[in-house]
């Protein structure tokens, strides 16, 4: 794929800075945590610490969090892991020694960071989760999209096809899912499980592709070697899902939704490459997650409570937000799994039909926030 991403990954490493109230932005070709003239002093700077740009999504949800503050007039750096577990471990370390006003984090895995956690903590330094949570510590407050009802729903979307093919709910489907060291994995599976168990006459073929595209495309190409009748793939983010698009295009198996022997393809993400198939009719749908918003989410949930010391609210009102939703409210809600507030975007399905919502997160991460695919 083409992508802007070059720019972007030529400062995997880039740092912004703010100043409140002067809104002179000051960039940094490295991620040390020196000041251009070399000073140690970050008291009361806010830190991102993302997990990687390998993905169109990840790369999207640091360019919104990095418009959002910087028109908040925020004095922050962005900091990032190259989706390396200990690199970012040190980074937090690091950040801690920093006085830092509050870190903004999303985990490469689960519980990498709940020593991490605990030590903020312990120092009274609020920690906000966005897009994979972290099971341990006091977290201030999460912000994710709700990946259990995106995974339902990639489900339901399968069944529903499946059903107008063959006149029930029979077939055999292969689901390609992802490293489930991640909480977002583990739950974007659960939820396609959840829908695909109430169906006895459809068999589920399971591959574990770790959300690596070209491990997908290797998981499905054996797939579709050792099972001619597979009727539908499914893989649980899109950038997986370009691997098992290829394989399934490899195998001379790739037709449009209206062709005789059209193998159901349904992803999770709603990146812009995958609306794209879903409007050009190779691809059956995929389901929309708000990814561009939740680390500016994050950022204004401290803003506007935290760093006030003000309870949060019951709902988040997405009338309220910088960002255009295409619902309406969310819950947020005491996590069962962490301690701290949860707020979870809804999700929702995309066929042919919204594949090119200017609301959906691929189209605004394309269109506004300019990231090329």
């Amino acid at each position: 794929m083409k992508k802007r991403l070059l720019s972007v990954l030529l400062c995997v490493a880039m740092t912004a800075a703010m100043v409140i109230g002067c809104g002179a932005k000051e960039e940094k070709k490295d991620d040390s945590t020196k000041t251009e003239s070399g000073s140690e002093d970050k008291d009361g700077k806010i830190y991102l610490l993302h997990k990687g740009l390998d993905y169109y999504a990840w790369a999207a949800m640091q360019e919104a969090f990095d418009k959002y503050a910087g028109d908040l007039g925020c004095d922050y750096e962005i900091l990032n892991a190259e989706n390396d577990v200990s690199k970012q471990v040190e980074q937090f370390k690091t950040v801690l020694t920093q006085n830092p006003k509050a870190i903004i984090v999303t985990a490469i895995d689960s519980e990498s960071l709940i020593d991490c956690v605990k030590e903020a903590n312990d120092a009274d330094i609020p920690v906000g989760v966005y897009d994979t949570p972290i099971t341990g510590g006091d977290i201030d407050i999460t912000v994710d999209c709700d990946n259990l009802m995106a995974g339902q729903q990639a489900a339901e979307i399968i069944v529903e096809k499946l059903k107008e093919k063959n006149g029930e709910e029979k077939g055999k489907v292969l689901n390609v899912f992802g490293d489930l060291a991640s909480q977002v994995m583990q739950e974007r599976k659960q939820g396609f499980d959840n829908v695909m168990e109430k169906y006895p006459n459809i068999e589920v073929i399971e591959a574990s592709g770790k959300g690596d595209r070209l491990l997908s495309q290797d998981a499905a190409s054996n797939a579709l070697a050792a099972n001619e009748d597979i009727e539908a793939v499914h893989a649980p983010c899109d950038n997986a899902f370009y691997g098992v698009y290829e394989a399934v295009e490899a195998a001379g198996k790739l037709k449009k939704v209206s062709e005789e022997g059209h193998i159901i393809m349904v992803s999770l993400d709603g990146e812009p490459a995958a609306l794209d198939r879903i409007s050009e009719g190779y691809m059956d749908g995929t389901v929309n997650l708000d990814w561009h918003a939740v680390a500016a989410i994050c950022l204004e949930m401290m803003d506007k409570y935290i760093f006030e010391g003000k309870d949060l609210p019951d709902t988040y009102e997405a009338k309220d937000s910088y960002f255009k939703f295409s619902w309406d409210s969310t819950e947020i809600k005491d996590a069962t799994e962490w301690k701290g507030p949860w707020i979870s975007l809804p999700t929702h399905k995309i066929n042919k039909d919204n594949a090119q919502d200017p609301n959906n997160s691929g189209r605004y991460s394309a269109d506004v926030l300019g990231i090329e695919y």
